[in-house]
């Protein structure tokens, strides 16, 4: 349903939907299409009057125009003459300027590849001097070293002679001292019956005590005969976790000590109802002397008196606790001087051992710092000559660097010098195509706003 307002009564009504369509098709009859049909005309009466005043107004300035154009083109073409004879020219300077760079270039990179081959011969030459002068060095090292070893080999083989004599001498001196023995044995047989008679009187302290005097009196008597005379023997009389040692030995050489001893005494009366042996003290000897940083342990014991084992000279325990004895007091001296003997001449054999090897330490840290000091010379050499590579292709290549920037100038002039002909070209073949370019569309293409105050003129009333 549509709804139809009356103009005259302003009263409202629905109808249909083909009432409807009637009556707009009545209101769109012949007085319409009349009315349409003389509004056409007028705007193409109007439209033809505004076109011809127009296209009189566009001829009026297109005369104006293309007169200033023509004196435009004539300005233009004497300006691209003037060009032409400047770029000729300058194109005149560019080629003698080019043409003389070439030159510079040429005899420069001549100059420069005769000054690099002088400056290769020469660090060749130096090379090659500093290779024969290392080569000589080298074989006068190798030669010193060879000597140096021929040297030692000859000095160890005389060690060795030293050795095999001061052996022999040795195995002498122990049968001698064996014979000694022998007689020491005997007297020191009547001595341990003179003691065990003065045992007899002696209280269990006193027992004690007098083995302890006994062993330091020999050591003095040994000192004052000039046996130890840098060495020291006391009383342990520091207590560490409530045990202490009876004495301790300590020698040195040159201030180093080379042994110690830690010694304990233990001797019993036969009266005693409990017997010991000589076992029961062993483990606390051997920490007493772990304690004392002590690097040997000595018992000096009258213990088990009727032992064949003990009886018989010095009993080595290093199977029980590393580097202990137990030995009866008239072998007090004797494995003293065993040990410290021993301990002597290994330590004046590690001290040879150890020049020697400072020596051949010395010796190879100054082939490593000649090899240093050859091998830093290289390097620098090679560095410098690297440098001086990299600062010729450096220069070269600043040299094709300003070339190519020179030939990149004349390709522009040559393509300005080009743009100009082209429009030269252009202007001289105008009249052939005024046909086509000096239209009102072609000369509003891209011009909006002209092309539409033209258009707006169409439409203006007049």
């Amino acid at each position: 349903m549509k709804e139809i307002i009356c103009p005259k009564c302003n009263t409202a009504f629905q109808v249909d939907d083909s009432v409807y369509a009637a009556i707009l098709e009545q209101v769109r009859g012949k007085e319409f299409n009349a009315e349409m049909e003389r509004r056409a005309e007028e705007m193409r009466q109007h439209s033809k009057l505004n076109e011809d005043k127009l296209k009189l107004e566009l001829e009026k300035d297109f005369d104006k125009r293309l007169a200033e154009k023509d004196n435009d083109v004539s300005a233009l073409q004497n300006e691209i003459m003037r060009l032409k004879g400047e770029i000729s020219g300058f194109e005149a300077i560019k080629r003698s300027e080019l043409l003389k760079l070439e030159g510079e270039k040429a005899r420069e990179q001549a100059e420069a590849v005769a000054k690099k081959d002088r400056e290769i011969s020469v660090l060749n030459s130096k090379l090659a001097a500093k290779d024969a002068d290392i080569k000589t060095k080298v074989l006068e090292e190798r030669a010193a070293g060879q000597a140096s070893l021929q040297q030692k080999e000859k000095e160890l083989v005389e060690l060795k002679g030293k050795l095999e004599l001061q052996k022999n001498l040795a195995e002498t001196r122990e049968l001698q001292l064996a014979e000694q023995h022998k007689v020491l044995l005997q007297s020191k047989q009547e001595e341990i019956d003179r003691l065990k008679d003065f045992k007899l009187r002696l209280s269990t302290k006193m027992v004690g005590e007098s083995l302890e005097q006994h062993c330091a009196m020999i050591f003095e008597q040994a000192r004052a005969m000039g046996l130890f005379p840098e060495a020291y023997f006391g009383k342990d009389n520091t207590v560490i976790e409530g045990t202490k040692g009876d004495f301790v030995f300590r020698d040195y050489v040159d201030g180093q000590e080379y042994v110690s001893i830690m010694f304990e005494m233990k001797n019993e009366s036969d009266a005693t109802a409990a017997k010991h042996r000589n076992d029961d003290f062993l483990a606390k000897l051997d920490k007493d002397r772990t304690r004392k940083k002590c690097e040997y342990a000595v018992l000096v014991s009258m213990l088990e008196q009727d032992s064949e084992l003990y009886n018989n000279g010095i009993v080595d325990k290093s199977h029980v606790f590393p580097k202990m004895m137990v030995i009866r007091p008239q072998f007090f001296m004797p494995v003293l001087r065993l040990i410290t003997q021993a301990s002597r001449k290994g330590f004046m054999e590690k001290m040879g051992l150890m020049q020697q090897l400072a020596q051949a330490q010395s010796y190879n840290a100054d082939f490593s710092r000649f090899e240093s000091n050859i091998n830093k010379f290289r390097e620098e050499f090679s560095k410098n000559v690297n440098a001086a590579q990299a600062k010729f292709k450096k220069a070269y290549d600043g040299i094709d660097k300003a070339i190519e920037a020179l030939e990149k100038q004349i390709a522009n002039l040559r393509e300005i010098k080009s743009n100009f002909e082209a429009s030269e070209q252009k202007l001289l073949n105008a009249d052939h195509v005024a046909g086509d370019r000096l239209t009102v569309k072609h000369l509003t293409y891209g011009a909006p706003s002209v092309k539409k105050k033209i258009e707006d003129s169409k439409n203006t009333e007049f």
